[in-house]
């Protein structure tokens, strides 16, 4: 069997996420969803050899996977220059790569814990083609994708964009079609029928064909908006958390005991696999801490430290943190339920019930970080932030996510803080904002960072990196 994966489409539906890329291609659970198509035809069902047929940037997909040697098969590329001519034009294009039976699938579809592999026990070889469906109560999924009606073993009917699904299977897009499809296929295209799979597998339906069904288990996401995309990225995530990694680069602030204070707290949590120090230059290397990998930035700055710090931590996901008490480890499981949900986690100190009596988070300071927050937000109304701090170093981001934006993260000061939350922005990844304690008692201490001048800095990072 050979693969065929159909992702030519413009992908207009997920737009602004698409934007700029195939649809195909938008992130889900740190990688590509094509990459997690091309996984389950080669894991699942043995497939040595595949076939994509690409569109709207097309040199995108080639320059990610190649020739496929390195995802362990061989794919070759068909390009189609008439995407308006529909699906059933994509695949045709295919037909003289096929010499046997093809699985095909949508490229814009994420599977979960799916049973893909049990299409190679069915009997998809006595069928003119065989469609994969699914048992749901959701009827505004099935009107969005196609309603199969089946009976003993076979499909009966099947009707694109139903209005009435009384009785339906939801219809998924993965099939196993035979040379004999093709010549169908062909025949609709050529005749000004409907052309897509699904209308043509409905007349061979009504004409007697033989057409099986493949019943799919698992999660089934159809990624056709911003909702079904954090869906899928959601459930992805849900199912490998348990197995993710978790890494603290913790900034040295304080004097050595209130850090050693704070590296047992952290580590009290028994949840972190890995523990980076990050001390300023010249600040030897604590003896008492042997468990921790003790790194050096290149200077003291705010910007520098946390940029070290990420770079040395090569967990699944990194989390930073000042060791001078101000952040509390007990926000850690906070931290972790919500990046499940999203890319970015960042803390916010300005909500006045969690920020205890004597810290500095209070006054000017705390309106700034508000002011500059708030900003964020309006500059970027379309991606739909919600900001009340600018400058928060308690956050947890996923490793995906920060390679992603690593290379345009430039600044060495405070206004590194913002830069992160620029990038992640610019590449239409999630932030969710989360309340955090900060315990820290430095009333009345000025931090070398907290100056009108460093405001300003992050005042025109915003503008420029907005409207550049």
């Amino acid at each position: 069997m050979i693969g065929v994966i159909l992702a030519a489409g413009h992908g207009t539906r997920a737009y602004p996420y698409s934007k700029g890329i195939p649809k195909s291609m938008v992130d889900v659970g740190g990688k590509p969803n094509l990459e997690r198509v091309v996984e389950i035809v080669r894991d699942s069902l043995h497939v040595e050899r595949i076939v994509i047929v690409v569109g709207a940037y097309g040199d995108q997909i080639r320059q990610h996977f190649e020739d496929g040697s390195h995802f362990g098969v061989a794919i070759v590329y068909v390009e189609n220059d008439a995407i308006e001519r529909g699906l059933g034009y994509s695949l045709l294009l295919t037909r003289s790569y096929v010499d046997d039976y093809a699985c095909v699938m949508l490229a814009d579809e994420c599977y979960v814990d799916s049973n893909h592999e049990e299409i190679l026990a069915t009997d998809y070889r006595s069928c003119v083609a065989t469609c994969a469906v699914q048992v749901t109560n959701d009827r505004d999924l099935i009107k969005q994708n196609y309603a199969v009606y089946a009976e003993s073993g076979l499909i009966r009917r099947l009707v694109e964009k139903p209005k009435h699904t009384d009785g339906a299977l939801l219809g998924l897009g993965t099939f196993v079609i035979s040379l004999r499809f093709y010549e169908h296929l062909e025949a609709a295209l050529a005749s000004g029928l409907p052309s897509d799979p699904v209308s043509v597998l409905g007349r061979l339906c009504e004409a007697g064909e033989r057409v099986g069904l493949f019943q799919m288990r698992g999660l089934y996401v159809n990624i056709n908006n911003r909702d079904s995309l954090n869906l899928a990225g959601i459930l992805v995530r849900a199912q490998d958390f348990p197995t993710c990694t978790l890494g603290l680069a913790l900034m040295m602030k304080g004097s050595m005991e209130e850090t050693s204070r704070s590296i047992e707290e952290f580590r009290a949590l028994g949840r972190f696999n890995q523990i980076v120090l990050v001390l300023p230059p010249g600040v030897d290397t604590p003896e008492t801490e042997p468990r921790v990998e003790c790194v050096s930035a290149s200077s003291s700055r705010y910007g520098d430290m946390m940029r070290t710090g990420f770079d040395s931590v090569s967990s699944d996901i990194l989390m930073c943190a000042q060791s001078d008490g101000s952040c509390r480890a007990r926000d850690v499981p906070k931290f972790l339920e919500y990046l499940k949900e999203a890319d970015f986690v960042v803390g916010t100190r300005t909500t006045r019930q969690l920020i205890e009596q004597g810290t500095n988070m209070r006054g000017l300071l705390r309106f700034a970080h508000i002011l500059l927050a708030k900003l964020l937000e309006v500059v970027w109304w379309g991606n739909e932030p919600r900001f009340t701090d600018s400058g928060c170093t308690y956050r947890a981001i996923w490793n995906s996510t920060y390679r992603l934006i690593r290379g345009n993260l430039r600044t060495s000061g405070p206004e590194y803080s913002v830069e992160m939350f620029l990038e992640t922005l610019k590449c239409r990844r999630r932030i969710i904002e989360i309340p955090v304690s900060f315990a820290v008692r430095r009333k009345g201490v000025k931090e070398p960072d907290q100056t009108f001048r460093a405001f300003v800095s992050m005042l025109m990072l915003i503008v420029r990196r907005r409207f550049s």
